[in-house]
């Protein structure tokens, strides 16, 4: 029987044997669930508890914190560790109760009173209450920077007030329409007082404790996170398919960066799932006992990002010829089922989204005629030069490593030289804050428009170096703003003046890949893509 809380200890998780080699050269044709939420292989059997799930994951979550780290691998661990004030229906985008019960808010949006749900607990004992809440509030806000996701989701914040054990009101000095999806999304998932009156490095290395299905077992930078089923979790919220505990009785999320030892370990069966599947596997892992689940992500599209404080990211020549000096047909091609085309800043998932793609149609002549005026001339390397100064941006890099590549190579016609790094989260994290990159590739995972701000405001951390301040009146505009007709309108205002100014390159929607083993069932997402282990069930 698993314990109620299992104590975060750093022992080794079992090793998988590495597969290397050629994945199978079957030509097959699509099958299984591409393009769906969702896979049941044994759709008509009752579901079973029992059995571990090991996933093979090509990212390392760094840190064990969904308030902190906001990459897909931290946030799908962190997901089956925390439960959140309210879920984001994952088919039909309502926000619904989850561990409050019910909510009210005010005329401008701007106070939010929560009514909180009986009887939920934190793995270690720890009752559920309003002042958990308010510490949940006030620790993310002290973690600063530390909180790239979640702190801009509490800008403007005024005070976080306990008014009785089960209400607690959120108020802000301005409307904040964007704050009652944004209690739904996994970076304001909830922890333990515990937790959250912990330093951002405490946090990293004792894991969160959380109310969800699920409690951190173990963690090993680079190899593997265990995950155990929680005993007595009873407190799924609605769109969940049973009541009670996890089926599963654990999770493991095993390292395997490499994409062929990933895909032979799935093929022969040391693991059930894995991620990031990658068009030269996709046939063998569509067919034969495997199927393929994919999700497009809302959000702002992968991107070319630019530290815009200083060096070629500071030129707006620079960055309007790298806009029109992609094709981003390549980018489709490379990606496979881990991308999408989107039409603009905000992917197609998105709510606002639209139509921008004439701004950033491919046109190579163009882009060089641009720089030309600019005073970017060739020389006998053939990278551009201005002002005794090569056209170089060193480009830190931690995923979508051949879209990457692929604009290396690009942009080199153009006269461009990217010198490309891939390096672990951490030290892009490092890098970011520093200001050590020209360049890099970014997005942001959220099914509100307000995804926006939280990447190009000049508030905080402002990691690109955004100091104009009409986007920023923008951007706070349609966080005030209640109307979804008047917030999708700005968000069309925010997009143009970006695309205009080139502050970003919008590439392609990240699309969640996963191929999974026949016999694994309801392995699915959440609303932002993330997974969502807690119906998830092995046939025995």
């Amino acid at each position: 029987m698993n314990p109620s809380h299992t104590p975060f200890r750093d022992s080794r998780p079992r090793r998988l044997l590495a597969v290397a080699g050629a994945t199978l050269a079957t030509a097959a044709v699509l099958a299984g669930c591409a393009g769906g939420a969702s896979v049941a292989t044994d759709a008509t059997a009752a579901p079973t508890a029992g059995g571990e799930l090991v996933i093979g994951t090509y990212l390392d979550p760094t840190c064990v914190d969904n308030q902190q780290i906001g990459t897909n691998a931290s946030l799908s661990v962190s997901r089956q560790l925390t439960d959140s004030l309210t879920e984001q229906n994952p088919d039909t985008g309502e926000v619904e109760p989850w561990l409050a019960e019910s909510w009210e808010v005010n005329d401008d949006s701007s106070v939010f009173t929560f009514t909180l749900r009986d009887g939920v607990t934190f793995s270690d004992g720890s009752a559920f209450d309003a002042q958990v809440v308010k510490d949940n509030i006030d620790g993310i806000v002290a973690l600063g920077a530390q909180a790239p996701v979640a702190g801009p989701y509490l800008a403007g914040l005024e005070a976080a007030t306990v008014v009785d054990e089960k209400t607690v009101e959120i108020s802000f000095a301005q409307p904040n329409a964007q704050f009652l999806q944004a209690t739904a999304n996994i970076a304001l998932g909830m922890v333990s007082s515990e937790t959250a009156a912990m330093t951002a490095d405490e946090r990293c290395a004792a894991g969160v404790i959380g109310s969800g299905p699920f409690v951190l077992d173990s963690y090993v930078a680079n190899d593997a996170t265990v995950l155990v089923k929680r005993d007595g979790y009873d407190w799924a919220p609605p769109s969940a398919a049973h009541d009670g505990e996890a089926y599963l009785d654990q999770i493991t999320f095993q390292v395997l960066p490499e994409n062929s030892v990933r895909t032979g370990a799935l093929l022969s069966g040391q693991i059930d799932a894995m991620d990031n599947v990658q068009q030269q596997d996709e046939a063998s892992v569509s067919t034969g006992g495997f199927s393929l689940v994919t999700r497009a992500n809302p959000g702002f599209a992968v991107s070319v990002m630019f530290n815009q404080a200083e060096g070629p990211g500071a030129d707006p020549a620079v960055r309007k010829a790298m806009m029109i000096g992609v094709d981003r047909d390549d980018v489709l091609t490379v990606l496979g089922p881990t991308g999408a085309a989107t039409p603009g800043v905000l992917t197609s998932t998105t709510p606002g989204s639209a139509d921008f793609t004439d701004h950033f149609a491919y046109d190579p002549e163009g882009a060089a005629e641009i720089l030309e005026d600019a005073g970017w001339v060739e020389g006998a390397d053939g990278i551009r030069e201005k002002d005794g100064a090569a056209l170089e941006l060193d480009f830190p890099y931690f995923f979508d490593g051949p879209v990457v590549e692929l604009l290396q190579q690009e942009y080199a016609e153009l006269g461009i030289r990217l010198n490309i790094s891939q390096i672990t989260t951490a030290d892009f994290i490092t890098a970011l804050g520093e200001g050590a990159f020209d360049a890099t590739v970014g997005n942001l995972t959220r099914a509100d428009i307000d995804v926006l701000r939280s990447t190009l405001t000049n508030a905080g951390a402002n990691w690109y170096g955004l100091s104009d301040a009409d986007l920023q009146t923008l951007l706070e505009a349609q966080a005030g703003e209640s109307d979804p007709t008047a917030r999708a309108e700005l968000a069309g205002d925010i997009q143009e003046s970006v695309l205009d100014n080139a502050y970003v390159v919008p590439l392609h929607a990240l699309a969640a890949a996963y191929a999974v083993r026949d016999g694994v069932n309801a392995f699915q997402f959440e609303a932002s893509t993330r997974l969502n282990m807690y119906d998830t069930w092995i046939t025995p």
